[in-house]
């Protein structure tokens, strides 16, 4: 399905089926990148295919690190960041905000130090109040510390299905008031913690696992009728969304790919880095036993950076993928790095793939 891999990144080619059963010949593509402090970016000396989804242990306990590769088709792109949130200059405050922005589109975040629901008295009754934040000059940017987890003393574990690391979430009748309970670090004037049995949308820049509830909201219904369908394929509800794995703040519409990521109070120091994508496109020369050609341009569908050493190396993965209908004459592709110009008006796979014709050889 790969003829020839020209790039020097890692690229794979794959089978899969489409949801209306159409066969899909995809080909993805990582390209990683070392990010130097002053923002620039230079290949890194390992490439490889990711196949599977990375955590960092216990995938119900434990954040989604990297996402595996084999996805045949994403409608839009990611943006993820594993990291921290760095105080500004360096010293140590109860509260502040960090953005990161990807050419016009960007994301602020709140984040706060340490902090705790504490036992109190509203009308005679008990509840709860958010404590005062103790000073920090880091908070990890990672969903244990955003809203969501458990129901605090909830018999049955229930949790809260967009995020099942956060700290806790208290329940009007399951959380027995009597001693502090951590309280989330990371929210947003959109989505803020200020009422202890609020719910609100969890915040953050990592990737979301497939089996949290914004991810299975586009998965489909697998019912008994589509256990009993003669042919194993995904169900006709399925939606293409649920391949994008970035918070939905950081879902963007098709990257170029010289738009300029900018970092705020995301780097050791609580300052300001930008770092310019490096300005490159990726084309397949699909090729069919018959003599037919396309050409055709992959999608840039994904910027992931791993900022999580204070002390370097920071890391930044670029993904692109794209795909044909395959048939019994389809040989494969060569794929090439060119400049962003070379490849404008070069057709992109869509949902159900190229619909702009072929060129005869």
């Amino acid at each position: 399905m790969l003829i020839r891999n020209e790039t020097p990144f890692a690229a794979m080619g794959f089978g899969q089926l489409h949801r209306d059963g159409t066969p899909m010949a995809v080909l993805c593509v990582r390209a990683g990148y070392r990010l130097d402090p002053d923002g620039s970016l230079h290949l890194a000396e390992d490439q490889a295919i990711v196949l599977n989804d990375v955590y960092a242990g216990d995938p119900l306990r434990t954040p989604l690190l990297r996402v595996g590769d084999l996805i045949p088709y994403k409608p839009a792109a990611d943006i993820t960041l594993l990291g921290a949130a760095h105080a500004p200059n360096g010293r140590a405050a109860r509260r502040w905000e960090v953005a990161l922005s990807v050419g016009d589109h960007g994301v602020r975040l709140r984040v706060h130090g340490p902090r705790s629901w504490e036992p109190a008295l509203a009308f005679l009754t008990p509840t709860w109040k958010l404590g005062a934040a103790e000073p920090a000059a880091r908070v990890p940017l990672d969903y244990r510390y955003a809203s969501g987890g458990r129901y605090v003393g909830d018999p049955d574990g229930g949790a809260d299905a967009r995020n099942l690391l956060g700290p806790g979430l208290l329940h009007r009748e399951f959380s027995r008031v009597g001693k502090p309970c951590r309280a989330p670090q990371i929210d947003s004037a959109r989505a803020p913690v200020d009422a202890p049995f609020a719910r609100p949308l969890p915040q953050g820049f990592g990737p979301v696992p497939p089996f949290w509830s914004w991810r299975q909201a586009y998965a489909g219904t697998y019912d008994e009728a589509w256990q009993a369908a003669p042919e194993r394929r995904l169900p006709d509800d399925f939606d293409y969304r649920f391949y994008q794995t970035a918070h939905g703040d950081l879902v963007l519409p098709r990257l170029r790919g010289d738009e300029e990521v900018r970092l705020d109070g995301l780097v050791p120091g609580g300052g300001t880095l930008r770092v310019a994508l490096p300005g490159l496109a990726l084309v397949a020369h699909h090729h069919w036993l018959d003599g037919r050609q396309v050409h055709a341009r992959l999608t840039l569908d994904g910027v992931h950076l791993d900022l999580r050493r204070d002390d370097g190396p920071w890391r930044v993965d670029l993904t692109w993928r794209g795909w044909v209908e395959a048939c019994p004459a389809y040989d494969g592709a060569v794929l090439l790095p060119v400049r962003l110009a070379e490849a404008d008006g070069l057709p992109v796979s869509g949902e159900h793939g190229l619909r702009e014709p072929e060129t005869a050889a």
